[in-house]
């Protein structure tokens, strides 16, 4: 039927609905869509339906939108504004208006990235999620593109061309061997059409909606994901490149099981199946309607890369991008290649405990002579040399195994090992086991004989090892089906003639599946394939126990780093800045990325005394060459370790316990407290931050007063913090401590913990006398005082070692971590003898690592150069330099609200207004963002995220602060000044 005109449409928006707007004809399968504008600004979109469309689906619809609204309304997906009839032709139609969605289509927004692909794919499982509550009878329907009911598509089988009637039929037959174990995953309504035209783009690059939800039905989420998979493949020529960032960002959102992804090749493939058999029969009744066969010349080039990649290492590709092992035999069969159980003979007859070969560097693009490899194993005085490299410039490329994503010249890897001994060297089988395949290969890159092993466990999993570059007899010596027995010599190596005239050596590969293919592996294969590749394809050295290196470090990419990080490291796990930084060097008070920049780091107070400190690295060394045990040995390292370290504090602070962290060093102390008053509950200052054990977490308001936290717990009572820029008393310590008192009163704690400047909270120095007058309420109440010095402690603040001793108080525990060890996983919580005692109830404490050897070392190198570099007055002067800088700043800035902070512990507040002090928590990110673009790295904390912490290594110099100081000015001025 012929569609009507947008200026027909129009009329109908107004006189249905009353909205008057000029129309846009859209595409549609069976329906007449029209975007509508009101006042030339997109508002609504337009659509009436087939006058066949059952009105109960209709009514489904709505009702699947309304739910929408309802349950999820952060989800951009169209909103039913409302619905009418309207006849045209001689047939009632139902028109319904939905509110316009502001984007470009997929298809028309240009070559995603991979950040967009993830989104789409985020966006499918935020949606299907939501969908997951819905219920109705229609979404059981009889419908065509429901995956579960795909397999009746092969009666129109016929009317699909020659070309892909062969992948329609093997799709779809196994899909109905499949049928039962997709019925047996857990069923729900999925929106099932992610297609590049139900897509939105955002202006900034990410996914703004999802149009659609006529195809709704009732199915395995992962049928959802794979019709977002399928479509997302057109117009890419590696299609598996561009669905595995949907599927990762998918995982991200909602975790996709094994079960799942066992079956998420078959079912991408049987939509983009569904997909060429609806077209050609849509085709057939409507050859005018263009929109029917719009994805099919994409669809075509999909299926036929795709069909060129083996079905299992697809999902082995799957896998990995969800972060599982990619090939889950893989770890049974590796696990017996470790064990006692295998002991494999020799696959040379070399003595490799006594001879271990030389490693030889080098690459298949320049083979290295005959004479040259032999010349250097000889001088070496080595009978045999072992070529190690990963990446290899080798231009081995095959359609089947690698794809055309990597630009520039090829960055490849080698999988096996290459064993470089004399020729005619006899080879040897390591294991029992049986001839698979043998074959002599004229090659550019494969010359020689050729044989493939298959080998089993003792539980029966088979597996194979490739031994290539033998001689030519090796195909009449043996034959496929033939026995071999362990040590059994099989072949020798080829002469050079008959290799390629490659240098006499014997290529080693061991795989735990051959994707079907025989000896058609790839011994080379791309960068970006690794992970998956060396799931495939194992060390060989798991059989050939050579007692030397074969493979250099593993470089990865930064886009590498992050995409494996995703996978395989828990997303509570958070990143610094935009753009992650890949750091792969720190010196003094700077780090250096993997393109060799430097960025003066005026954040990390781990690297107490600088990053890389020699000292440091010297003393570790030193101490792990000799020793490193648990403390139920004398050893003189850590009694030394703790006289010193006990020997800064003021009487009676003398008692050391070595802990592994300043988390753990918290959760001792508070034991401690506990243990000896009998007591509960323990008082904590708003803001603060103790420590990632939950037990910390339960003290800390950073954490649990922010998302994700539960407030606090019972035994916890948060008292006002003395904040003399923002708190309600000003400098008046002593008015906030009455807070103190009264929870004191309330329940009597066990302990008063406090940071002595508090870090997360943004910087805060207690306001004068704070500290004092809470000490002196808390006692009264019978509570240990504890002083949080972990991250402000050994000589930071500069005026003194500790920052307590600034307020004139002395704990009875103080705790320590971050610096101690200079990176070096270190903590230790120092008391008085009295609360030690107290601590002895029979109950032994033992910590394994906790002041372990080379621990206390690098805590006594640290102690050192404080003193030999005489940093905590260093700190004074430089941080009294960097202090008044920032002041200086913020007279030509306003922004800058407030500089607080002693010695190298400071903190920038940034307002919006200074009279009202409102935090400009967004202008705060941008600084942080372009301070990192000019090589100064700051980082934010504070209620507001509005504070710019600066607490640099101990060795920042006067120049540095200068170089800061004047990359924060730019800045600054960058920003702009935002108050009113």
């Amino acid at each position: 039927m012929t569609q009507p005109s947008a200026a027909l449409l129009a009329s109908w928006a107004t006189e249905l609905f009353g909205v008057p707007a000029s129309a846009t004809l859209l595409p549609g399968e069976l329906d007449w869509n029209a975007r509508l504008d009101v006042e030339g600004v997109p508002a609504y979109v337009l659509k009436v339906h087939h006058p066949a469309t059952d009105p109960s689906v209709l009514d489904f619809q709505d009702e699947i939108l309304a739910h929408l609204a309802r349950t999820a309304p952060e989800l951009a997906v169209p909103r039913l504004v409302a619905t009418a009839g309207v006849s045209f032709g001689g047939h009632a139609r139902r028109a319904r208006l939905l509110e316009w969605l502001p984007g470009t289509v997929w298809a028309d927004a240009g070559p995603p990235d991979e950040t967009r692909l993830r989104a789409l794919g985020s966006a499918v499982a935020r949606l299907d999620a939501a969908l997951a509550g819905f219920d109705h009878p229609a979404l059981d329907r009889p419908y065509r593109w429901n995956m579960q009911q795909a397999v009746a598509l092969l009666g129109n089988a016929p009317f699909v061309d020659d070309a892909l009637r062969p992948f329609v039929h093997t799709t779809l037959n196994r899909l109905d061997e499949l049928l039962p174990a997709l019925g047996a995953l857990p069923q729900q309504a999925i929106h099932n059409d992610a297609n590049e035209h139900n897509v939105l783009v955002g202006p900034d690059g990410g996914v703004a909606g999802l149009l659609d939800v006529g195809d709704v039905v009732r199915a395995p989420r992962v049928c959802g994901l794979a019709v977002a998979l399928a479509y997302a493949q057109l117009g890419h020529a590696d299609p598996m490149a561009a669905a595995l960032p949907v599927l990762a960002g998918y995982h991200a959102e909602s975790p996709v099981r094994p079960q799942e992804l066992a079956l998420l090749p078959d079912l991408v493939d049987t939509r983009l199946a569904m997909s060429v058999v609806n077209a050609a029969v849509q085709r057939r009744s409507d050859p005018d309607n263009s929109y029917l066969t719009i994805s099919q010349t994409e669809v075509r080039r999909a299926i036929g890369a795709i069909t060129r990649e083996p079905r299992e290492l697809r999902e082995a590709r799957f896998r990995d991008a969800c972060g599982y092992r990619p090939i889950p035999r893989e770890r049974r069969i590796v696990a017996w290649l470790q064990s006692a159980a295998c002991d494999p003979a020799p696959v040379i007859d070399r003595n490799l405990a006594a001879d271990p070969p030389l490693v030889l560097d080098w690459t298949h693009t320049d083979p290295t002579t005959v004479a040259a490899v032999n010349s250097q194993v000889a001088a070496s005085g080595h009978t045999f040399g072992l070529g190690r490299y990963r990446e290899d410039r080798d231009v081995y490329r095959s359609d089947a195994y690698t794809s055309s994503r990597s630009e520039g010249p090829p960055r490849t890897v080698h999988l096996g090992v290459d064993l470089f001994v004399p020729e005619g060297e006899p080879v040897f089988a390591p294991l029992d086991g049986t001839v698979h395949t043998v074959e002599y290969r004229a090659d550019p890159y494969d010359y020689g004989g050729v044989v493939l092993l298959e080998h089993a466990t003792d539980d029966g999993e088979p597996f194979w090892l490739l031994i290539g570059h033998l001689g030519r007899e090796v195909v009449s010596s043996l034959a496929p089906g033939q026995r071999v027995r362990r040590g059994e010599r099989i072949a020798r190596v080829g002469v050079p003639a008959e290799n390629g005239n490659w240098p006499p050596h014997v290529h080693v590969q061991l795989f735990v599946t051959l994707l079907g293919r025989s000896t058609d592996l790839p011994g080379v294969i791309e960068r970006d394939d690794i992970d998956v590749w060396e799931s495939i394809s194992p060390d060989p050295n798991l059989l050939l126990r050579i007692p030397v290196s074969h493979v250099p470090a593993r470089d990865r990419s930064k886009q590498e780093l992050a995409r494996r990080r995703r996978a395989n490291l828990a997303p509570a796990l958070s990143l610094s800045y935009a753009d992650p930084l890949h750091i792969v060097a720190g010196d003094g008070a700077y780090l250096v990325d993997a393109d060799g920049r430097r960025y003066l780091d005026l954040v990390n107070n781990v690297a107490h005394v600088g990053h890389g400190h020699p000292r440091v690295v010297s003393a570790l060394a030193a101490q792990a060459e000799l020793l490193n045990t648990n403390t139920r040995y004398l050893h003189g390292t850590i009694i030394e370790y703790a006289r010193r370290l006990a020997a800064t504090f003021p009487d009676p602070l003398s008692v050391v316990m070595l802990t592994n962290s300043g988390s753990e060093a918290n959760d001792l102390a508070l034991r401690m407290a506990r243990t000896a008053t009998g007591r509960e509950h323990v008082l904590v200052l708003d803001w603060a931050y103790h420590g990632n054990l939950g037990s910390l977490v339960e003290v800390s308001p950073y954490k649990f007063n922010r998302a994700g936290g539960d407030g606090p717990g019972p035994r916890v009572r948060v008292c006002e913090l003395p904040d003399p820029y923002r708190g309600r008393y000003g400098a008046d310590g002593p008015r906030y401590a009455a807070d103190v008192a009264t929870h004191c009163a309330d329940a009597p704690p066990a302990a008063f913990l406090h940071e002595s400047i508090l870090g997360c909270a943004g910087q805060i120095e207690p306001a004068p006398g704070h500290l004092a007058a809470a000490y002196a309420a808390a006692r009264e109440a019978g509570a240990l005082c504890i002083a949080d010095e972990v991250q402000c402690g050994f000589g930071r603040v500069g005026s003194h070692m500790w920052a307590f001793e600034a307020h004139g108080v002395i704990p009875d525990i103080v705790t320590l971590g971050k610096p101690i060890g200079n990176g070096h996983p270190l903590g230790a919580v120092v008391t008085t003898p009295a609360v030690a005692r107290a601590f002895q109830t029979g109950m032994e404490y033992f910590n394994t690592y906790g002041g372990n050897p080379v621990s206390c070392a690098a805590g006594l190198a640290v102690l050192d150069v404080l003193r030999d570099e005489r940093l905590m007055a260093h700190a004074a002067e430089v941080g009294t330099c960097l202090a008044a800088g920032l002041t200086e700043l913020a007279t030509r800035h306003s922004i800058i609200g407030d500089v607080r902070g002693r010695g190298l512990f400071l903190g920038v507040d940034l307002v919006e207004d200074r009279a009202t002090k409102r935090p400009a928590t967004e202008a705060a990110a941008r600084v942080v963002e372009l301070a990192r673009e000019g090589g100064v790295l700051l980082s934010l904390d504070g209620p507001h995220g509005n504070v710019l912490k600066i607490k640099p290594p101990m060795v920042l110099t006067r120049a540095d602060a200068e170089t800061a100081l004047a990359t924060l000015d730019r800045v600054l001025a960058m920003v702009g000044d935002v108050t009113t």
